[in-house]
């Protein structure tokens, strides 16, 4: 380390010096790319079945209300705002897992895709979409939050070396 608060990045040669190190960082790297393709999933399904531009996401939300009691919070949630505002809320939708799936990607801003993520996945179980695989994925998108990935690997690295001030390369 050359400063206080720098960051060693990822180096395959540290598997010989710092394996349990080396390791950790390769299993929280992996995740980051594994939660990357996932996003990248989720963002082709929204532009195929076109969210953007198109009633698909009120659809969506509609049937979802239909199976929901009336009186449970995701239902009140999903027929008072996600379905009046449907086309505002399909374009923040699409465009936050657009961002997310960049974002973790290419190891810019990941602290920024990582609550994004954690975001939408909160949204998600309000809306009645609730269930017990979101908790590892919140698990998971947290890791991005705490740990600097993108500069063990990423453009964060040298974002934050150009831009030292900057709250978004951290």
């Amino acid at each position: 380390m050359t400063g206080v608060g720098d960051v060693l990045p990822f180096r395959f040669r540290d598997f010989r010096t710092a394996t349990a190190r080396a390791m950790g960082m390769s299993l929280v790297l992996l995740l980051r790319y594994l939660m990357a393709l996932f996003f990248l999933g989720s963002s082709i399904n929204k532009i195929s079945q076109g969210w953007l531009w198109s009633d698909y996401a009120r659809g969506v939300f509609e049937s979802r209300v239909a199976e929901l009691d009336p009186a449970t919070f995701g239902a009140i949630f999903l027929s008072r705002f996600a379905i009046p505002w449907s086309p505002l809320v399909a374009w923040v939708v699409t465009l936050t897992v657009i961002t997310v799936t960049i974002s973790l990607a290419l190891g810019l801003m990941t602290r920024v895709g990582g609550s994004l993520a954690v975001w939408l996945m909160v949204m998600f179980a309000i809306g009645g979409y609730y269930d017990a695989s979101l908790i590892p994925l919140w698990l998971i998108a947290a890791l991005f939050i705490f740990l600097p990935t993108g500069h063990w690997l990423g453009l964060d690295r040298r974002l934050h070396a150009r831009y030292p001030g900057s709250a978004w390369f951290r």
